[in-house]
């Protein structure tokens, strides 16, 4: 048998180790062979006011994704706050691993409204945020490929995709509405499974309470609709970098860079998805004959608004809160450490 004391140290590598060998492979595909001079040019192509136009987008985009949490959450808390949440989030977990941001999101939200949320209900609701957000950047990739890119193969796949988006759906809206009972199948099913039981299980209970508020077809379809125009601003940003970049760029590309390059952003990888990013936008536009200096031109811009905006909204939300940064690192920590230690 392994000894024991060593499972630490694997645990430790497994979480922060192989994220950061993901970055660093990352960053060597994005930089192998780059002409830092066009990157240079490119940069030189952008004016101050399509960057703030970028920055524009962006925060209108942040204030419709805060305005799903609020509404997830019932529309029972203040939505200044539940915006100052997210965003604090975000800040964390562009210097921290772990996704520990979301942990210090649901401790900074539960202390501010104390009394009035669960800490379990907030992490489900931002579960169920999380959730969402996939089937939304899941239906935009899946039209791009669907509609606007002619191959049979991509197309058969996009149909199989649609299926399946559609009968994920469904089974959401069946489990949430039967929550109980879903439950209770689960644990006579799986009542010899010590996985099923301590892990599988209770995660899903924790999903189909965040998604509670949905029960009601139309909540969700509103919840959907708003993270689809959120979405619909971050491509509004690719589309202003392509108007000052590409020359010859098409419409609809931002669709399949957005949301590739945000799925490519989701594999474990340094704090502020370092490299990765990056690399699923040049990736991306690789696929429509872009080059990569141009392309990760765009990716930088993006990435920075991305990490700057959340990050100055966070350091506000931090100093309205009176908490420090290492109270709330050490809380989220401790969360996670527990939440480990449950599971």
């Amino acid at each position: 048998m392994p000894d024991p004391a060593t499972k630490p140290g694997i645990n430790r590598f497994l979480k922060i180790g192989i994220p950061l060998l993901v970055s660093a492979l990352a960053i060597w595909l994005v930089l192998r062979q780059l002409d830092f001079g066009s990157v240079g040019d490119a940069f030189q192509q952008l004016s101050p006011g399509s960057i703030a136009l970028i920055v524009l987008c962006f925060a209108l985009g942040a204030l419709l994704r805060s305005l799903v949490c609020w509404i997830i959450l019932g529309g029972k808390l203040n939505f200044a706050n539940v915006f100052w949440a997210m965003n604090l989030g975000y800040l964390l977990n562009t210097i921290l691993p772990l996704r520990l941001g979301e942990f210090g999101r649901a401790a900074f939200l539960t202390e501010k409204e104390r009394h009035r949320v669960s800490y379990l209900e907030v992490l489900a609701s931002i579960v169920a945020e999380r959730l969402l957000d996939l089937l939304v950047g899941f239906s935009y990739l899946l039209f791009c490929l669907f509609f606007l890119i002619e191959n049979d193969i991509l197309n058969r796949i996009a149909g199989i995709g649609i299926l399946a988006l559609v009968l994920s759906i469904v089974l959401i809206f069946y489990s949430t509405r039967n929550r109980e009972t879903v439950v209770r199948w689960l644990d006579q099913r799986f009542n010899r499974s010590d996985f099923m039981k301590n892990k599988v299980i209770p995660r899903l209970e924790q999903l189909l309470t965040g998604f509670q508020y949905f029960t009601k077809p139309g909540r969700f379809l509103l919840a959907f609709l708003l993270l689809a125009v959120s979405w619909a601003f971050s491509m509004l940003e690719y589309l202003i970098l392509q108007g000052n970049i590409l020359p010859n760029a098409e419409w609809w590309w931002p669709m399949l860079v957005n949301t590739a390059s945000a799925f490519v952003n989701a594999l474990p990888s340094a704090p502020g998805g370092l490299g990765v990013f990056e690399a699923g936008t040049v990736g991306s536009y690789a696929l429509v004959g872009v080059e990569k200096a141009p392309a990760l031109a765009i990716a930088l811009v993006v990435h920075s608004v991305q990490i700057v905006i959340p990050a100055i909204l966070g350091v506000i939300a931090l100093i309205l809160s009176g908490q420090s940064l290492g109270s709330l690192i050490d809380k989220a920590t401790k969360i996670r450490q527990k939440e480990e230690l449950q599971s």
